[in-house]
């Protein structure tokens, strides 16, 4: 009876061990992380894509297209924002912000103007992008290597690049 308890807890243990670790954790851009983690990657990373797809929306005429840039720039700061220091808050708030140049001060100057993204606009929109990015992945990893290899898969697969520099050829 004793001997036959042993052995019935140890192949619990066993698989209690095994299940820890096999058991399949969410990886982005071949960093392994937590559920939660792997949701606020894939949440920043929609909240990024739709800034990009409300630039390559974007009409000057049109107010809406900077209104509805307005909505989705804010959900980006909420969201992105969460986990952040201050400091880490304040560079994603500049970089996208309607202050100091960011994404929508840019895209609001120009809806005043009632001009086009040129070339200049969208490498200015480039460097933003990348501050973005990178501050977005910082809420959820804390480790600098994981947010560089994670910040890198972001950019491939929303190919912010290409696609920036595809609005500064459209005027």
């Amino acid at each position: 009876m004793k001997k036959s308890f042993w052995i019935l807890l140890s192949v619990v243990i066993a698989l209690l061990v095994a299940a820890f670790f096999l058991y399949p954790r969410a990886s982005f851009g071949g960093v392994r992380m937590s559920e939660k983690q792997y949701r606020q990657v894939e949440r920043s990373k929609r909240n990024i894509n739709n800034v990009i797809n409300d630039l390559d929306a974007y009409k000057p005429t049109d107010a809406k297209t900077v209104t509805k840039m307005k909505k989705d720039v804010d959900r980006l700061i909420t969201q992105n924002g969460k986990n952040l220091s201050t400091q880490e808050f304040n560079k994603l708030e500049q970089a996208v912000g309607d202050k100091n140049g960011g994404v929508l001060a840019t895209i609001e100057a120009a809806q005043k103007g009632k001009y086009l993204i040129d070339g200049d606009i969208a490498s200015t929109l480039h460097s933003k992008f990348s501050v973005i990015v990178k501050e977005s992945v910082r809420s959820a990893v804390d480790s600098d290597s994981q947010a560089e290899k994670i910040a890198t898969q972001i950019q491939k697969d929303l190919s912010i690049d290409s696609r920036l520099y595809k609005l500064g050829l459209r005027s």
